[in-house]
């Protein structure tokens, strides 16, 4: 290959290279997430938190084409949709109950009412 032309092929795979990698929180949540911790915000007794955090530690959430689905051994315990709007990442139960998210390359942040979990990619 000639050296006049090396210099934009090199310009172009730099190019492509950086716009592959760079993912705003909209396309970072399109993945399966498994649950690794639960905070209570204090509306659960411990020991009804305790329970309940055993069960969720189980769950796996899977989020693609603005839908998601969370899994606990397998089976589909919940299902609802997502949107990105204004910078916001917000998840929506089945039931209408929002949810709102942060999400980088490492975590996925839950918030919710009565507990804040996070999640990390499979």
């Amino acid at each position: 290959m000639k050296s006049k032309y090396l210099l934009p092929v090199l310009l172009l795979a730099l190019i492509i290279t950086f716009a592959s990698c760079s993912k705003g929180p909209n396309k970072l949540i399109v993945n399966t997430w498994k649950v690794t911790n639960v905070v209570s915000k204090g509306t659960y007794n411990d020991s009804l938190f305790q329970a309940l955090k055993s069960n969720l530690m189980n769950v796996e959430m899977t989020f693609e084409d603005n839908k998601y689905t969370m899994k606990s051994g397998g089976n589909v315990i919940e299902s609802g949709t997502y949107k990105f709007e204004n910078n916001k990442l917000t998840v929506i139960t089945e039931k209408g109950m929002n949810m709102d998210a942060i999400v980088t390359k490492e975590n996925l942040t839950l918030d919710t009412p009565d507990f804040m979990t996070t999640l990390q990619p499979i």
